[in-house]
């Protein structure tokens, strides 16, 4: 171990790394549950899915372990399975095999891009200001999901609502998300998953949930979603300019979203795992890089929506974890999860709802860093956000923000904030309204 890891240049030791790499997966665990919820909605084996989340986060934490040495652990990511789920198959039509298979795509396309200078340009060109409101504004639209979902929020009547009190469903995933706020104020690690386990209890005792027949089996329900990719008929409606469009844009945004959500972990917390003989820094980073595009595109061949690089990866680091043991551990424990597929029958909306109205909070948060000091920096934020939210769709969200950029730049006569890489993307955006709508 102190060879494949270089613990010692590192300063660290078996026990501090093992111990944060299970400190990561308990606070990332929740994933296993939550994205089962999110992809069945299109008609994918909840089964299944759970066994391709755990399987697609173990080998892309292995991959990050073992091609960079860090301790950065890697899952099927919040907002980018919304996306799958209420972009792609429920606003685009896409079947679920379809929307693999533009995952595959998203994902070969990030490797590109990360081996290639593109990947330096590309996250130079973009506004941090569109990057950060892209962030917050998935956050928001996670959050949505988690009200609508465990129905304390409903649209019964054409317009948002507060939702039946006297439904024990609702009634559980407000003592849920109360508990997770109360864990979370007080930095209880594990508090996301600890909420999911209260909620489970609950919903058992009120009889909302059917008790499992057993806990433990093999995994033989990956069958269901393993290599399903369905690469015919992506373009819905035959091969025209529209459709070329359309399905250039959603693979834009896949791709975007992954880039900016690694590149800004890694940009925010590399150098606290850096060894004093770390002095490529740029090289270090790439390699993580490589490594989630690699993990979207195995994820993808599983049943899984795009991996990304987790956040959740700072509990790790502050728990002392420095090397690629601590991505080590999380992903033996991933793996493990994987003979617990069974318990996804007990996990219910009123379960993963609160989780989701949580995470969304703290993906929200990223809305710190826009810049409203300014109405051509606050105007493009505030449509990006609100383009995700309302209008149901992350591409809308980025598209119009974009759009939205190069106006009010326009405008300010500030047209040396618009390089290349924004007026070729917005031109693509403004194309995929025109023929999309």
């Amino acid at each position: 171990m102190n060879k494949i890891f270089r613990l010692k240049e590192h300063n660290t030791t078996i026990t501090t790394e093992i111990r944060a790499g299970f400190t990561t997966f308990c606070t990332m665990a929740y994933i296993i549950f939550v994205n089962p919820v999110f992809l069945s909605s299109t008609g994918m084996d909840s089964n299944g899915v759970m066994i391709a989340t755990c399987l697609a986060a173990a080998v892309g934490t292995l991959l990050s372990a073992f091609m960079s040495n860090k301790p950065f652990a890697m899952a099927s990511g919040m907002g980018m399975n919304a996306f799958f789920a209420y972009t792609l198959c429920a606003g685009f039509g896409y079947t679920w095999q379809q929307a693999l298979a533009l995952t595959c795509i998203s994902g070969i396309l990030f490797l590109i891009v990360t081996v290639s200078p593109l990947q330096g340009i590309l996250i130079r060109s973009i506004p941090e200001n569109l990057k950060h409101a892209v962030t917050a504004g998935i956050g928001l639209f996670i959050a949505v999901i988690g009200f609508l979902d465990s129905g304390i929020i409903t649209m019964t009547a054409g317009y948002p609502a507060l939702g039946d009190l006297s439904d024990p469903a609702v009634l559980i995933a407000l003592a849920g998300l109360a508990l997770i706020i109360i864990l979370t104020v007080k930095n209880v690690r594990g508090s996301l998953i600890i909420g999911i386990a209260f909620t489970v209890i609950l919903s058992l005792i009120a009889h909302q949930t059917p008790v499992p027949d057993k806990v433990v089996s093999l995994p033989s329900a990956i069958s269901t979603v393993f290599m399903k990719l369905d690469f015919h008929g992506l373009l819905l409606g035959g091969a025209s300019a529209g459709a070329v469009i359309s399905l250039t844009a959603l693979v834009l945004s896949l791709t975007l979203v992954d880039i900016f959500d690694t590149a800004g972990l890694l940009i925010g917390t590399y150098s606290k795992t850096a060894a004093p003989d770390d002095t490529d820094y740029h090289k270090g980073m790439q390699r993580i890089m490589i490594a989630d595009a690699l993990a979207t595109t195995f994820g993808s061949f599983f049943g899984s929506s795009t991996v990304t690089s987790y956040a959740e990866s700072a509990a790790g680091i502050a728990a002392g974890g420095k090397t690629g043991l601590t991505a080590f551990t999380t992903a033996a424990c991933f793996t493990l999860a994987i003979f617990f597929a069974p318990l996804t029958s007990v996990v219910s909306a009123a379960s993963t709802a609160p989780v989701l109205i949580v995470v969304g909070l703290m993906i929200f948060l990223e809305i710190r860093k826009v810049d409203f000091s300014s109405m051509d920096n606050s105007i493009p934020a505030f449509i990006t956000i609100s383009g995700m939210t309302f209008g149901y769709s992350v591409t809308t969200g980025i598209a119009a923000g974009f759009i939205a950029h190069v106006l009010c730049k326009l405008a300010a006569r500030k047209t040396a904030e618009i390089n290349t890489t924004v007026a070729v993307l917005t031109v693509v955006f403004v194309l995929y309204f025109i023929f999309l709508y």
